[in-house]
């Protein structure tokens, strides 16, 4: 049995889907595919050959139902996976594997018979190509149709010597509309029938075979019918025919004799067809079997009616069945027709059958009237096949001797044909099959169909006949390839046109280095370039090379961009002077804040790791300071050699002159003292300087080479109380601030604080230190000292509150707390209560209570009068 178009061999798997293992592939039995109506349980379509036993019965295999000897041999069926290694030469052990590819260039390996698809080249496997599987496969067929026929060929010469009738035991005769008596080789029980489709195939009654191609025998039996002639004019040929006449109706003459002996006979065989017609009407039916199918034009149902009257739809193509009308059948009136009242059953009434069988009665009577009325003599097998094949000698005889009174019916499609024929002379070749592809395009024939699937859309067109037979289906071929190729053409330029707008718009979209694509896609969903590439796939992977590249680019510019700020950053830390390895970052950078190549650099850490990179390389003294030592040394000189002719002349002028000039030393030690603090207050406005590096920008101003009566120790200190009396004066406004922040209060901690210091920078930038630890320290302090202040505070309103005595206490004791209920309700009025109450309410009570055991321990108060060395004394 060959394969339909489409079987399953035709391709390989096609992968669906996003990465990851192939899906799963129906279809992976072995062998090759019957027809569509021989597939799994239901009837056949319209116009297909009924199976043995009604309806909804099976195909019987070879062989079904016969005694051993008897009917048909089953032909051994080979295992199709292990014909086809034994093709392919595979050793034992060793599986057959084809390689091929998906759309994308991916490779992957299916099994050759079982379909099951896989990424991974497996092992102990012979892999072959899609070329060399398809030879396999043609050599697989032709193999198995030539045993085939080797079988069917050995059975033909079994029945031939057997007779023409089947031995008992064989199933049942031949299919319905077959005739009786019909011949039984298999050659000539070939019949034609017309598939919903309108394909044509093959059905062997016999064999119980069905094909899409038409058998050898009917070839040879439509090539023999064209050469009657032939036949006519060989005389040996004919004699021989008509001496086969004569036999035959001396045969049947003498069958008809034997008949009309024996009417008793012919009765006993009406009341037996009596008694299986009876036997067949009281058999139980089935009222759910189909008994009707009729296809709908224009589409792949057929409406299907029940024997118990329900109507549903059946698509054989594939073998769906379904209740509720189809889509595409929707307002269609002949469906309203179809499904509106059952078809009436084409059954044949009984009172026909009766007539038929009393006229073989009659004609049975009237040849026994014929006989002397002794009983019949029963005729063997060989005579009643010798009388059948004279009856059929003599028809055929019949026929020959009157032609007249056989009128042949011509088929209007071999009239149209004819004509078409004859119209195609009067047009050339290339008009025609212009006109036959206009008529493909009008149609609308789809590049994935076949010329058998399309041929209802163009089989009643006036163009379908420009063309014979074979020029159609080349012609049909050649435009479906012709217009395959441009449809590739238009779908590739297509697809590129919508990866450039998609381009553009991903361009358009500003997108980074870290966009998302669910994001992106959220967005421009709406936009038509978005919709105009089909697959999410093919947009995700789109979107991902892009961004990827952004990203790429991206690093590569931030990367460039960092070498040079470092780069930059270098250059602005060698234009600085009188750096040494001692210099300290945070004094270095307050005088770089304002260049854009210390803005350059994002990140504090990294300028300080380059600072200190930096000064590693350097020595402890500049070159600057060095010469500056020497200017002072020189000027010093200088000094010292008018200090010493100064000398020389006060010695001249005596004791007084000497006093006078010490006085006026001190005085220019003391004026340089004030130039120095002039220029530190006027230089020097941050308290974490450092010395080592402001004296390279206090060398820069004039007034500190005016200043040479201090060496460096003096300029030092002085240098060292200016800082500290700017961090006194720093710590002091931070003090003040803290005291008046709405938010800030002695009991609040330093986490919270910290976070209102840093959230409320314009306010403490300037009064905080760099150092974190510094701030919580100076934060610390400001709680301190004001605990203490509110504590010294609180003691000061006790000595105040005169209700409090050195009585309080036993009183407090005697009255049952009341009289401290009095001292507490003069106290709560005063402001200095309330803020110890907010600071610590068991602090102040214990304060409270420590005063009044004191005034308690220490008695009666001394009078107002005693003197303070009495109270000591005391």
């Amino acid at each position: 049995m060959l394969p339909p178009p489409g079987g399953f061999f035709n391709a390989p798997p096609q992968f669906r889907g996003r990465g990851g293992m192939p899906p799963f592939i129906r279809g992976g039995r072995g062998g090759f595919v019957p027809p569509p109506f021989m597939r799994g349980r239901g009837y056949p379509p319209r116009g297909f050959p009924p199976p043995r036993g009604g309806f909804n019965a099976f195909p019987h295999p070879t062989g079904y139902g016969a005694h051993p000897g008897q009917g048909p041999p089953a032909i051994p069926q080979v295992d199709p996976e292990e014909r086809l290694k034994k093709l392919a030469g595979c050793s034992d052990g060793e599986s057959l594997w084809v390689e091929t590819e998906t759309a994308d260039g991916k490779k992957y390996y299916y099994h050759a018979v079982q379909r099951n698809p896989v990424w991974e080249k497996p092992e102990n496997a012979k892999i072959i190509d899609q070329s060399q599987l398809a030879e396999l496969i043609q050599k697989s067929q032709e193999e198995e149709r030539r045993e085939q026929e080797e079988q069917q060929q050995a059975f033909a010469e079994r029945a031939a010597n057997a007779g023409a009738f089947p031995p008992p035991g064989w199933g049942g005769g031949p299919p319905q509309g077959m005739g009786g008596g019909g011949a039984q080789n298999p050659d000539e029980a070939w019949n034609e029938f017309t598939a919903p489709d309108g394909r044509k195939y093959y059905y062997n009654s016999i064999t119980q075979e069905n094909t899409w191609e038409k058998p050898k025998a009917l070839l040879e039996k439509e090539q023999a019918g064209k050469v009657p002639e032939a036949a006519k004019a060989n005389p040996e040929q004919s004699a021989a025919i008509i001496e086969a006449q004569q036999k035959a109706q001396a045969a049947l003459q003498a069958y008809l004799a034997q008949k009309a002996a024996g009417p008793t006979t012919a009765e006993n065989g009406k009341s037996s067809a009596t008694a299986a017609e009876r036997k067949e009407d009281s058999k139980p039916k089935d009222p759910s079997r189909p008994i009707s199918s009729t296809p709908v034009a224009g589409t792949p149902w057929c409406v299907v009616w029940t024997g118990d009257n329900k109507v549903f739809f059946y698509n054989p193509s594939t073998k769906l069945s379904v209740w509720e009308r189809p889509p595409e059948m929707y307002g269609r009136a002949d469906v309203d027709a179809l499904v509106s009242a059952p078809p009436v059953t084409k059954e044949e009434p009984k009172e026909i059958k009766k007539l038929e069988a009393g006229s073989e009665t009659e004609s049975s009577a009237e040849d026994g009237d014929d006989d002397d009325g002794g009983p019949p003599k029963k005729k063997s097998r060989s005579e009643r096949k010798k009388e059948a094949a004279a009856a059929m000698l003599k028809k055929d005889k019949e026929k020959h001797h009157h032609p007249s009174t056989d009128k042949s019916v011509v088929d209007p499609a071999i009239q149209a044909e004819l004509e078409a024929q004859r119209e195609r002379e009067k047009l050339p070749l290339e008009d025609r099959l212009k006109q036959f592809k206009d008529m493909l395009h009008d149609k609308g024939v789809s590049t994935g169909s076949t010329f058998e699937k399309e041929l209802s859309k163009i089989v009643f067109d006036s163009r379908y006949l420009l063309l014979s037979a074979t020029e159609r289906r080349a012609c049909f071929e050649a435009y479906v390839r012709e217009k395959t190729e441009v449809e590739r053409a238009e779908k590739k330029k297509k697809a590129k046109e919508s990866k450039n707008k998609f381009t553009e718009l991903l361009k358009e979209a500003e997108l980074h280095g870290r966009s998302s694509f669910s994001s992106f896609a959220s967005k421009y969903a709406k936009d038509s370039r978005f919709k105009n590439v089909d697959k999410t796939r093919d947009r995700e992977d789109m979107f991902n090379d892009f961004v990827g590249d952004l990203y790429k680019k991206e690093k590569e510019e931030k990367k460039m961009k960092k070498e040079k700020a470092k780069k930059d950053f270098l250059e602005l830390l060698g234009e600085q002077h009188g750096l040494t390895n001692k210099s300290k970052w945070s004094t270095v950078k307050k005088t770089m804040e304002d260049d854009e190549r210390y803005k350059a650099v994002d990140s504090s850490s990294t300028r300080e790791q380059l600072f200190k990179d930096y000064v590693e390389k350097l020595g402890d003294e500049t070159l600057s300071d060095i010469e500056e030592e020497e200017d002072r040394k020189k000027r010093l000189n200088e000094q010292a050699a008018i200090a010493a002719r100064q000398k020389e002349v006060e010695a001249e002028l005596g004791d007084n002159i000497r006093e006078r000039n010490k006085e006026l030393e001190k005085q220019r030690i003391l004026e340089h003292e004030d130039k120095f603090k002039a220029m530190l207050l006027d230089m020097v406005k941050s308290a974490e300087s450092n010395w080592h590096e402001m004296r390279r920008l206090l060398r820069k101003d004039d007034r500190y080479s005016e200043c040479d009566l201090l060496d460096k120790e003096k300029k030092e200190h002085l240098f060292d109380l200016h800082i500290r009396n700017l961090e006194r004066k720093r710590r002091d406004a931070f003090f003040n601030v803290l005291d008046e922040h709405p938010k800030i209060t002695v009991q609040t901690r330093w986490k919270d604080a910290k976070k209102i210091i840093q959230d409320e920078e314009d306010t403490f930038s300037k009064l905080v230190s760099n150092s974190e630890r510094k701030v919580e320290r100076d934060y610390r302090d400001w709680q301190s000292e004001r605990h203490d202040k509110i504590v010294k505070e609180f003691k000061e309103l006790l000595k105040e509150t005169k209700i409090i005595t050195h009585k309080s206490k036993r009183m407090i004791e005697d009255s049952e707390q009341q009289h401290l209920k009095d001292i507490l309700a003069v106290l709560e009025n005063d402001n200095r209560w309330k803020r110890l109450s907010e600071y610590s309410a068991s602090e102040r009570d214990r304060t409270l209570d420590d005063y009044i055991d004191h005034l308690h321990r220490k008695g009666t108060p001394p009078p107002p009068t005693q003197t303070e060395r009495e109270k000591r004394r005391d």
